[in-house]
């Protein structure tokens, strides 16, 4: 069985899946047998293609074009995931595959409780460590609830409630300063990033406790062959 899952989703990214890709397709051979790959493509127009190759990899297309599913797409990737530990980022963030191994040779060393993120460097310069990249336990995930989908449809304030939720829930936050995760800078373009819906949710969930989110999954989906 694989160790880690690396778990990443995208809307209209076809160049950074494709550069992603090739980067994993140059680990060693027996780096790639302890791993699995989950990609989701979030309604993509045209649909994300993947050739697979030689790799570990899974990919998920949603079938509901649905604003901002980035808690569904993180969700849906947490439920397949067959490693007891997964890797979060974002198609645009990238590591070398030395810090991929260094991350599965000391796993059994890691507190099991911490969400572990790491430096990252974006135009040359270290900034603060980006908020979806982070390696935990599976199990972890759940216990702090998942993804809250009640923030879908509009943008922001999802990874800060997980974050929230999981120092409540599971443990605290430790930073993994001997790995560092590089911005390639892809953005989606055209996009409303309008917060005022999401920020006025968060603050509701605040007033009534935190409450763990309910109905993960609210949308179609399919494994691509």
């Amino acid at each position: 069985m694989s160790k880690l899952t690396l778990i990443t989703h995208v809307y209209n990214a076809q160049e950074g899946v494709n550069q992603q890709i090739e980067e994993w397709r140059k680990y060693s051979p027996d780096l790639l047998d302890q791993l699995e790959f989950i990609v989701i493509d979030d309604y993509s127009t045209p649909p994300l293609l993947i050739d697979k190759g030689n790799l570990n990899l899974r990919h998920f297309r949603v079938n509901d074009d649905i604003d901002w599913n980035m808690p569904g797409c993180r969700n849906l990737g947490a439920v397949h995931a067959a490693s007891p530990w997964v890797l979060y980022f974002d198609v645009d963030a990238i590591t070398p595959e030395k810090n991929i191994r260094l991350m599965v040779n000391n796993l059994d060393a890691l507190n099991p409780n911490a969400l572990h993120v790491f430096n990252r460097v974006h135009h040359g310069v270290f900034v603060e460590p980006h908020i979806n990249t982070y390696l935990i336990k599976r199990t972890g995930f759940f216990k702090a609830g998942g993804y809250d989908e009640d923030f879908i449809k509009h943008y922001g304030f999802e990874d800060v409630l997980f974050r929230n939720m999981w120092r409540r829930h599971v443990g605290p936050d430790i930073l993994v300063r001997e790995i560092t995760f590089y911005q390639l800078g892809h953005r989606t373009k055209d996009l409303n990033r309008d917060i005022s819906r999401n920020q006025a949710l968060i603050q509701y969930k605040a007033a009534t406790g935190f409450p763990k989110p309910q109905s993960l999954i609210r949308f179609d989906w399919t494994e691509v062959s």
